[in-house]
């Protein structure tokens, strides 16, 4: 008996982390560096549907860097310094910045599409003539249905780093805290 509860009691604690894991929507932290530029630039970000009916959002907070003039916003909308993208349509955001500096912000996405298609989010970095700083995108995440988002990041001006929210902290305390209260129960 003691043997099946000590099972149970396993298995519950593995569902539950995997559920809190399954449910959550990462927070990934996006930085660029233009150190290496200067002048007169842009910050373009779009978010885009690739054969989805899904409609989907991406929230971008804690925007920070040397931005100047006022964003241009296509199908975005800004609230409490947060921009909400919907991937029904064209989204844009396009900036002036200073190059020579260092820029971060935090995106989260809201759901991923369930049918065949997919959804990206891209970051490019322009000089002041509308040149692109790098043949790619300085930063691609790709939400495919099934799958996890794919991200790419150009290091000569980007890193991307998946930020784990307050929630799955919680999560693994609670699990490390069940796992030492067994090991202390069995050694009683």
């Amino acid at each position: 008996m003691t043997n099946l509860k000590t099972l149970f009691s396993r298995a519950l604690l593995a569902l539950s982390l995997l559920a809190g894991a399954a449910s959550a929507s990462p927070i990934y932290h996006v930085a660029l560096d233009t150190a290496g530029t200067g002048g007169d630039g842009y910050m373009q970000i779009d978010f885009l549907p690739f054969g989805t009916s899904d409609v989907l959002t991406a929230t971008i907070g804690n925007l920070d860097g040397a931005f100047t003039g006022t964003p241009d916003l296509v199908n975005v909308t800004q609230a409490g310094g947060t921009l909400t993208f919907k991937s029904d349509a064209f989204s844009e955001f396009f900036q002036s910045i200073l190059l020579g500096g260092k820029f971060g912000f935090d995106v989260m996405f809201g759901g991923t599409p369930s049918d065949a298609g997919s959804t990206g989010l891209t970051v490019s970095l322009l000089d002041s003539a509308g040149n692109y700083l790098s043949s790619d995108p300085a930063v691609q995440i790709s939400l495919v249905a099934g799958e996890p988002p794919a991200v790419v990041a150009d290091p000569a001006f980007a890193t991307v780093n998946a930020v784990p929210e307050p929630a799955d902290w919680l999560l693994v305390a609670t699990g490390l805290i069940l796992l030492g209260a067994m090991r202390q129960r069995r050694r009683t």
